[in-house]
């Protein structure tokens, strides 16, 4: 985080309960100066920090919205909110990923916010279906039925809700929006998911030849990212950048790690911190198209003996995504918020993995 005193005062991170905004949470609370820090979620119940301001809202309800943040007053919100990606609920995301962030902007400006920095996806730039390599900011958004994933398609729309939200003047509220690619970390749901697969032997078969390469983004560094966002929109509405190519108010930033990796070598790695190797010896390949074949038909299956009510493990968009390569270029991130990844790949990687590692498992050879 940064060395120098934080210029944030007071905090409300949106989503504060679940993974990210939780640990958005402990990192605020090791700032110096420590700042107020509230935290709205659909439920508080979990993830609890003393001397936290918790408040159960609802984002698609305005009134509670507002009457929240007339009681918690923060200077700066980070939204982390959203539902997990894995759905194909176009309306529930539609509902709180564009719908619930336009309520928490217009609550926002109306009760005076400097800063609202929200935690958006790399995913918004990219069709979720063809190869890229290196995709930088110059990207545009991309929306239905370019972008084929449903998840990136609202948050694409509520990427541009706070880009259009921001201030003409320094002194109304500042807006900016980070994309993080692939977020994981220790505790995480996608860390777990991909330990649960080692810890079934499950990367002995691998789809395609591995060599895709992919980008993924510690949680911690996303949070890095953030507070750099915000502390350039407060300091931006005493002194305004010198040129337009600087300026924070107003843009997006892709985030990575900074380090390509092959989507089946990071797999492993994980599993291998969490207990579960991988011998590379013991590495099968499987043609895409059979992969496709076996999610297909097991996603038919399950959803005709669960009645439609479950979904398969095994699908086809995760095939595809560990077949593509899709990588980014954060220069602008770097140039611009001086955005450098605290933590490394492979530290990360190791404590991420180390987070899920149980002496008493069964190891798989």
């Amino acid at each position: 985080m940064p060395s120098t005193a934080t210029k944030i005062q007071s905090a409300l991170v949106i989503g504060g309960c679940g993974s990210l905004g939780h640990r958005t949470v402990e990192q605020l609370l090791k700032l110096e100066p420590t700042p107020q820090v509230a935290v709205f979620d659909i439920q508080t119940k979990i993830n609890r920090i003393q001397d936290v301001n918790y408040y159960d809202v609802d984002i698609t309800n305005k009134d509670q919205i507002y009457s929240a943040l007339e009681r918690s007053r923060p200077e700066v919100i980070f939204h982390t909110a959203s539902p997990p990606a894995a759905l194909s609920d176009l309306p529930l995301y539609m509902r709180v990923n564009v719908d619930g962030t336009r309520n928490l902007i217009e609550c926002a400006k109306d009760l005076g916010v400097k800063a609202f920095v929200y935690t958006s996806s790399a995913s918004v730039v990219h069709d979720s279906v063809s190869d890229m390599t290196d995709g930088d900011d110059s990207l545009p958004l991309l929306y239905l039925p370019d972008q084929t994933e449903i998840y990136s398609h609202s948050k694409a729309v509520a990427d541009q809700l706070v880009l259009n939200a921001n201030s003409t003047t320094p002194a109304g509220m500042l807006t900016s929006c980070i994309r993080p690619s692939m977020i994981f970390g220790e505790g995480d749901y996608v860390t777990g998911e991909l330990v649960k697969r080692a810890a079934e032997g499950k990367y002995k078969w691998q789809i395609g030849d591995g060599k895709n390469e992919c980008d993924w983004t510690f949680n911690e560094n996303v949070i890095h990212a953030q507070f750099l966002a915000a502390e350039a929109l407060l300091d931006a509405r005493v002194h305004p950048p010198a040129s337009d190519d600087m300026k924070v108010a107003g843009q997006g930033f892709l985030i990575t790690n900074d380090e390509h990796i092959s989507f089946w070598k990071f797999a492993r790695l994980i599993g291998n911190a969490a207990g579960y190797a991988t011998k590379e010896e013991d590495v099968r390949s499987m043609p895409k198209a059979i992969g496709i074949l076996i999610a297909a038909i097991s996603e038919w299956i399950v959803w005709i003996m669960s009645f439609g009510k479950q979904k398969s493990r095994i699908n086809r968009v995760g095939i595809k995504f560990s077949c593509m390569t899709r990588t980014f270029h954060i220069e602008k991130a770097k140039r611009v918020l001086g955005y450098k990844p605290k933590v490394s790949l492979m530290e990360a990687i190791e404590r991420s993995g180390k987070s899920f590692y149980r002496p008493q498992s069964k190891k798989n050879a």
